[in-house]
């Protein structure tokens, strides 16, 4: 018996040391993303699965509201994390030295009127007011240049924009006050999800993979300081390996993530929950790759997005644009 007892002392010693160890090799990373948005299902639930240990990395995610996300990567409160790409873009340009290193949050959110709306397509838009919760974010930046690219339309001076937090938008489309919204991700998906209430007018990422076979990422791609990459290229690595992975992961257990984190990310219900799942199982959503292919189709939008005047100019590629191996 004490022999046994001996042997079973030494088998959890060995593995307390051997835990003590993995977590040391652990690389502590914290970045930030906005509540209310596909990325709380992404980051945790896949966090909670052990994608990024498996990958090396102890990631440590706070999830703020909007402003507060936009705020933490310029202010180098935290070093890498999926953020709005051209605020990043823009950023480069005046001189910060971040780069895009990965995939992330595609244009996923469209353009929605009410079901019983006279408006057909985006062209009737022109003298009517548009709602969208946030003029700076990437993809309702995005969506000026592609609705400009598609239908000559110049949002900014063609409609009256209505800039209100993402929850009073969708009121203010439901009362009639707006007359199409462009809304946060999860509020996109809510409009999906009640086909009898609201129609799609216009998808960017639909009309993005029409023009150039690729998902449209500046919604939110991975973006990083340079130094932060340098410092430590493997962890970086390591870092996107865990994100594509976790969009990855999402796709095949998104009732999981949405039974323990659905409140935070904004899913209301369990018509949402449904919408979010059929869309993540058509491979939409996240795009999970980061290759020569799919950078050429980034820097193409970038082209578009400085001859509509959104950006001042487009970065280098071969600087900016980072495949880590």
């Amino acid at each position: 018996m004490k022999k046994i007892s001996w042997l079973v002392a030494l088998v959890l010693f060995v593995a307390v040391v051997a835990a003590a160890s993995h977590a040391a090799e652990l690389k502590t990373v914290k970045t930030v993303i906005p509540r209310g948005s596909t990325f709380v299902l992404s980051y945790f639930g896949a966090r909670d699965a052990g994608i990024f240990r498996k990958h090396g990395i102890n990631i440590e995610v706070d999830a703020r509201p909007f402003a507060g996300f936009m705020a933490g990567l310029p202010s180098r409160q935290v070093l890498v994390g999926t953020y709005a790409g051209l605020n990043a873009i823009e950023q480069m340009s005046e001189g910060k030295d971040m780069v895009v290193i990965g995939g992330g949050l595609t244009n996923m959110q469209d353009v929605w009127v009410r079901k019983d709306s006279p408006i057909k397509r985006m062209t009737d838009l022109k003298g009517k007011k548009f709602g969208i919760w946030s003029r700076g974010a990437g993809a309702a930046r995005s969506l000026q240049v592609l609705v400009m690219d598609a239908f000559k339309l110049d949002l900014n001076k063609d409609t009256e924009i209505i800039e209100v937090a993402a929850p009073a938008l969708m009121a203010l489309l439901d009362k009639g006050e707006v007359d199409a919204m462009f809304n946060l991700s999860s509020l996109s998906i809510a409009a999906a999800s009640q086909p009898d209430k609201y129609r799609m007018l216009f998808s960017p990422d639909d009309y993005w993979k029409e023009k150039t076979g690729e998902p449209l990422v500046w919604s939110a791609p991975t973006i990083a300081w340079k130094d932060w990459v340098d410092e430590d290229r493997e962890r970086a690595k390591n870092v996107v390996a865990a994100l594509h992975e976790s969009f990855q992961w999402l796709r095949q257990n998104s009732d999981k993530a949405i039974e323990k984190y659905g409140k935070l990310a904004g899913v209301q219900n369990a018509a949402e929950a449904a919408t979010l799942k059929k869309m993540l199982k058509e491979g939409g959503i996240f795009l999970d790759r980061w290759d020569p292919k799919v950078v050429d189709a980034q820097w193409k939008f970038l082209d578009l997005a400085k001859q509509a005047g959104i950006i001042k100019a487009v970065p280098a590629k071969d600087k900016y644009a980072l495949v880590l191996h």
